[in-house]
């Protein structure tokens, strides 16, 4: 049985992939600080707590390794946001951003690496349409996303001889709970942002699940160092 990782696993687009890999009838093992809503799923699924942005500890790495018997796949969802100019930016929120959306995702990518060399694998990494776009008001979220796509290139590069691909999902607005309970709040924000989409809606937390496991996934064995946006088009209309 094949293994997956998915940090974050617990709720909103983690959860989806969590349900989209057990589907797929592989084990998933779900690293967060909150058991959250996989108590409620069906197959091979384990909580591992972990607090992420505590982002120097890879050891959760090792332990499932060591009780899987090797990672096949590794999905590094987890992320913070925080909705401010790069001015009103204060204290440690820089580097609370900086630490879950990039320093945690380097070292468990480079940990992953290390315990993978003789066996191969896939990253997954979760960027977002603000990695390649400039979101308003987002400068820290920003500046953390495009860093993951600078990361997931280099890996793909250096980790390319020991059979290990490396891989980004880029998503744009998706209808989650957060998303919904933000929006309803304003729904001619929602109407003006459908109609910027060239496809006209918003994506499914399943979209970026079926994208997320295509990546990971045999069907995806000559592809890597590449960023998909899951966005309808957003990221290259006008």
């Amino acid at each position: 049985m094949k293994t997956a990782i998915v940090t974050g696993g617990n709720k909103g687009l983690g959860l989806a992939q969590t349900k989209k890999f057990l589907d797929e009838g592989l084990r998933v093992y779900v690293v967060s600080r909150s058991e959250g809503e996989i108590a409620t799923l069906e197959g091979d699924v384990v909580f591992h707590p972990h607090d992420l942005s505590d982002w120097r500890d890879v050891g959760y790495l090792d332990r499932i390794s060591s009780e899987a018997g090797g990672i096949d796949i590794l999905v590094n969802n987890a992320g913070a946001h925080l909705k401010k100019p790069a001015w009103d930016v204060k204290g440690d929120e820089l580097e609370t951003v900086l630490d879950l959306n990039v320093k945690a995702m380097f070292a468990a990518c480079g940990r992953y690496v290390e315990l993978q060399k003789e066996k191969g694998g896939a990253i997954v990494n979760i960027s977002s349409m603000g990695g390649l776009l400039a979101l308003p008001s987002a400068a820290a979220y920003v500046t953390a996303k495009t860093a993951v796509i600078g990361l997931t290139r280099s890996i793909a590069v250096d980790a390319a001889p020991y059979g290990i691909r490396c891989n980004a999902v880029a998503p744009g607005f998706i209808d989650t709970d957060m998303t919904r309970a933000i929006l309803e709040k304003d729904p001619a924000r929602r109407a003006k942002i459908e109609g910027r989409i060239p496809g006209g809606k918003f994506g499914l937390p399943e979209d970026v699940a079926n994208a997320v496991y295509f990546l990971s996934s045999g069907q995806a064995a000559h592809v890597s160092g590449v960023v998909l946006p899951v966005d309808g088009g957003f990221s290259v209309g006008f």
